[in-house]
């Protein structure tokens, strides 16, 4: 390009030089040509681009993380001259196209086409773009090359990836070590905070006055088997680069551990907070789709705090559950406050730091019956959890 463009330069220039030392028609003549070559050019140039068709089409439906899509593009001549040096570019910040060169050059004749088929592979859940990001355009003496961002883009909806677990390193003794025949009304020996409401008759006086505020002992007996999930869900990055690789792995690790365990015949509650707090209980697989929905939708948002959902979390009884699971992207003192009291209460508790920075494992002090593990966006469950 470089190269055709300095030559039209230099029969400009000497076009130019003859006018001005000769003159004649031959010269004024090669003057105007050397000056309407790059005009024509560029006009061509944004007639393609102006006239150029593309179509886009995603096959199905639901697109699911790091799933290959079926996906296919055309590119459309519609008009009575021929369309020269097209190229285009991808989006892919989010998603990536199989088996197309991207600097790949078409030659549409007139009225005419060319159908790309290909596959789709998204890496983050939400919605964002699609396909065919840009359009690049070149005339045929390749004097002029307009980069133009396509007019109609595709967007996609995908769905957060479940990933099967086989198994949960060092967690699956901690559900099925509970007793489980002991008479449905006998009193348990833990405690936990007092919640208003609980009968004040399970007071628990001697912890209460020790500890400087009352707890309850809680009833159990032959009860169902649970795990309970606290999940952050603050949207804490203005951009989507930084947000959705975030939020899409705690989606993912929420998700895989709740089937883990529904598969199991454990039944399951999520606790989270989305604009107010909110609460899914789920008993048995037959659950868990209605769940898997509400998650592919779930919103993250700048308002939902961890103090919202810790305040939520409070309100609640979290400590009927054999097992907690929180699953947060940062670790702060009320995180660890209530780790420490699901521990004092005998819960056993795993936090899941979901983050791409790298942690000094040394440096979270986290308290009795409670276990630590960093997830970073890009690792595969099975291999850390």
């Amino acid at each position: 390009m470089l190269r055709n463009r300095l030559i039209v330069l230099g029969l400009f220039v000497l076009s130019l030089v003859a006018i001005s030392f000769y003159g004649g028609p031959v010269t004024y003549g090669a003057f105007f040509l050397s000056l309407l070559i790059p005009i024509a050019s560029a006009i061509y140039a944004l007639l393609v681009y102006y006239r150029f068709k593309i179509y886009q089409v995603i096959v199905s439906k639901n697109v699911i993380v790091g799933t290959p899509t079926n996906f296919y593009f055309t590119l459309q001549n519609e008009d009575a001259y021929s369309f020269s040096g097209v190229k285009v570019e991808f989006f892919s910040d989010f998603s990536y196209i199989n088996d197309v060169e991207e600097n790949y050059e078409y030659e549409l004749t007139p009225h005419s086409g060319t159908k790309k088929e290909t596959v789709l592979i998204c890496k983050y859940r939400g919605e964002y773009e699609v396909g065919i990001k840009n359009v690049i355009v070149e005339d045929y003496l390749r004097l002029f090359r307009f980069k133009f961002k396509n007019r109609e883009t595709l967007k996609a909806i995908v769905y957060p990836r479940l990933e099967i677990l086989d198994s949960l390193s060092g967690v699956d003794s901690l559900v099925y070590s509970n007793e489980s025949n002991r008479n449905p009304e006998e009193l348990d020996v833990l405690v936990r905070e007092y919640i208003p409401g609980d009968d004040i008759r399970n007071i628990n006086w001697k912890v209460s006055a020790h500890l400087g505020k009352p707890y309850v002992r809680g009833r159990i007996g032959t009860q169902t088997q649970s795990i309970g999930i606290i999940m952050d869900s603050c949207r804490y990055y203005p951009d989507p680069e930084e947000f959705l690789p975030l939020e899409n792995k705690i989606l993912e690790v929420s998700i895989a551990i709740t089937h883990y365990y529904l598969s199991k015949g454990i039944s399951a509650s999520i606790q989270t907070f989305e604009g107010a707090p909110k609460k899914y209980i789920l008993q048995g697989v037959s659950s868990f789709e209605d769940f898997y929905s509400s998650m592919a939708e779930f919103s993250f948002r700048p308002d939902n705090t961890l103090a919202n959902l810790f305040e939520g979390v409070r309100q609640s009884d979290v400590t009927s559950s054999n097992l907690i699971f929180l699953v947060v992207h940062e670790i702060t003192g009320d995180i660890l406050s209530l780790a420490e009291a699901l521990g004092r209460n005998g819960k056993n508790t795993i936090i899941y730091h979901v983050t791409d920075t790298d942690i000094d494992v040394s440096e979270i002090n986290v308290g009795m019956n409670t276990e630590y593990k960093r997830i970073g966006y890009e690792d595969r469950l099975k291999e850390v959890l």
